[in-house]
């Protein structure tokens, strides 16, 4: 059956940061992504957005995605609440795959007819997305590597050899970058103490965290809450 769309105003391209951002908004969002890959968690469900991956975001379920490597690039269309084969489409979170060709070349109505014959994607066993959330909600935890491994439904083996392809480092040092970036994001918005930033993000004590600060941005915490 042929089903046939409202011309929208289309798609954009879109390139995500390496930090895990929170979204909910009151239209449905299809993400397709083009190079690289965006790591998605969807009301507890998450992905990878690779060349050809779909990610359907139903209107009102809250989001999370994650950029990895400054490369990555998707194509974002917005669509509204209230047309029956759009929302028809849009009636549960799902993760599909098309080809990188398709997901390049077919216009906005063609894509969106596309998606009834998309097979399922799953995607990488680890979601970044989700465990950097998880991270980032209790950074003073102790995140062992059995621990990480427990919430990524990995084996240690695998959570170290899924953590290094996507990002490069050993899991000691991602933890850290994720705490030392909870901590900046502590820094900038709020009047805690150093020391108290450092308690809250897993940090022994001021000093310690104001040296891995350093190391890790090029200057102390203070220098940072000095900056206009």
């Amino acid at each position: 059956m042929t089903i046939e769309f409202r011309h929208w105003p289309g798609s954009v391209e879109r390139c995500y940061p390496p930090d895990c951002l929170s979204d909910t908004h009151d239209h449905h969002q299809l993400l397709v992504g083009l190079d690289g890959r965006v790591d998605v968690e969807v009301e507890g469900r998450g992905a990878a957005v690779v060349p050809g991956g779909v990610c359907v975001i139903p209107a009102a379920a809250t989001h999370h995605y994650l950029g990895l490597g400054i490369g990555n690039r998707c194509r974002v269309l917005d669509l509204p609440v209230g047309e029956d084969a759009v929302d028809a489409l849009f009636e549960r979170i799902r993760f599909l795959c098309l080809s990188p060709e398709e997901a390049r070349g077919l216009d906005d109505d063609a894509l969106l007819a596309r998606l009834g014959g998309a097979p399922p994607w799953c995607g990488p066993r680890l979601n970044m997305a989700r465990l950097t959330r998880l991270v980032r909600d209790d950074p003073a935890a102790s995140w062992s590597l059995a621990r990480l491994a427990e919430a990524a439904r990995l084996s240690e083996r695998q959570l170290r050899r899924s953590i290094r392809d996507a990002t490069s480092q050993p899991p000691w040092q991602w933890l850290q970058g994720q705490r030392l970036a909870r901590a900046e994001r502590l820094l900038t918005t709020g009047d805690a103490t150093i020391t108290e930033v450092a308690l809250a993000c897993g940090f022994a004590d001021g000093a310690q965290f104001s040296r891995h600060f350093r190391r890790w941005r090029g200057m102390t915490p203070s220098d940072l809450r000095r900056r206009p």
